[in-house]
């Protein structure tokens, strides 16, 4: 272990929400906030009680939960790449999962609880890669390409993940985007769609969905789309504009809500007629949206500004945390 870990919610308590007019939009979402604050977030499905998640670690990101909530992964670059730890909740200690001198970025948690798949790019391309949570086993998953943004079907048997082939990253082309899914163990994988820009991907806890976000900036921009596994039925479930992207979509347990992460990109006025899109500047928020795409969904406004892509927490966190009879959390210190 490179360091000892500590973790407190600032401000005091996570009250959970009980009986409230928003019932049934309830639940609770974690977040890495990014570029400006490199920090883990928490906050419930209707934007309240928002609470910073701090750990000893100043850049972390990618926030995943074990099913039953007791343990969270992210990825830490405090060393200068990124490696990726796990938190155990009840016994407040910690542990690195994997130190490697190249990235190890993106962990997803199996909601068999058995593994955490993550991206790489230790051998040059990024590949999946799938661990056991104890840290044993490590194996490569994917062999061609560069491929990100892991993501667990309901069974484990899946994982669906974003996938460019036939690109030249040195020259910053990234060839064509896939929508694939393959076995958990790498054996067997397929494409579900095409499209540009793909970035984040999530099952619907039947098993029988994938949203993704894929689109053109400057055209109909990126958007949450939805697809069938077996290839039909592809709608979007967003439409929200040519100079925007929603990104890193999230499926509620329940199958209800999708939350995703959203940026509305300024266009900037070089003079002479010319004019270009800023994907760097621009205003993140969280959305939630029904899964039914029944409009754009809601801005969480309490993260406006500190976003990035949402995670939903289980609720067997609020179970093995402290004093889970007052539904709340009081974080104390995390030792080594």
């Amino acid at each position: 272990m490179k360091q000892a870990l500590r973790y407190t919610v600032l401000g005091g308590m996570l009250i959970l929400l009980v009986g409230s007019v928003e019932a049934d939009r309830i639940g609770t979402l974690s977040f890495a906030s990014f570029p400006r604050s490199p920090d883990l977030y928490l906050v419930d499905s209707t934007g309240k009680n928002f609470r910073k998640l701090t750990t000893d670690h100043i850049h972390k990101g990618s926030p995943t939960w074990s099913p039953d909530g007791r343990f969270f992964a992210y990825h830490s670059n405090d060393d200068g790449d990124p490696d990726i730890y796990v938190v155990d909740v009840r016994n407040k200690t910690s542990r690195q999962l994997i130190n490697h001198p190249e990235r190890d970025l993106s962990p997803a948690w199996s909601p068999n609880g058995k593994w955490i798949a993550f991206e790489s790019d230790r051998t040059g391309d990024l590949h999946i890669y799938r661990i056991n949570v104890d840290g044993s086993n490590l194996m490569q998953l994917t062999k061609r390409g560069d491929n990100q943004n892991p993501a667990w079907s309901p069974d484990s048997q899946w994982i669906a993940y974003n996938s460019y082939q036939d690109g030249n990253r040195d020259a910053g082309i990234r060839g064509r985007h896939f929508l694939s899914v393959m076995t958990a163990d790498g054996k067997r994988s397929k494409q579900l769609a095409e499209g540009p820009n793909m970035s984040g991907c999530t099952w619907s806890p039947d098993g029988k969905q994938i949203a993704f976000a894929a689109g053109n900036i400057g055209v109909e921009g990126v958007n949450i789309i939805v697809i069938d596994v077996n290839r039909r039925n592809r709608r979007n479930l967003t439409r929200i504009g040519a100079n925007a992207w929603a990104r890193y979509p999230a499926w509620s347990p329940d199958g209800e809500w999708i939350a995703y992460f959203f940026k509305a990109l300024p266009v900037l006025d070089l003079g002479l007629g010319h004019r270009v899109i800023d994907i760097w500047s621009g205003d993140s928020v969280i959305y939630v949206t029904n899964s039914e795409g029944e409009n754009d969904g809601q801005p969480l406004e309490a993260t406006r500004g500190v976003s990035s892509s949402p995670v939903w927490v289980p609720e067997g966190f609020f179970r093995v945390s402290p004093q889970p009879q007052l539904l709340s959390t009081q974080w104390g210190q995390l030792k080594k």
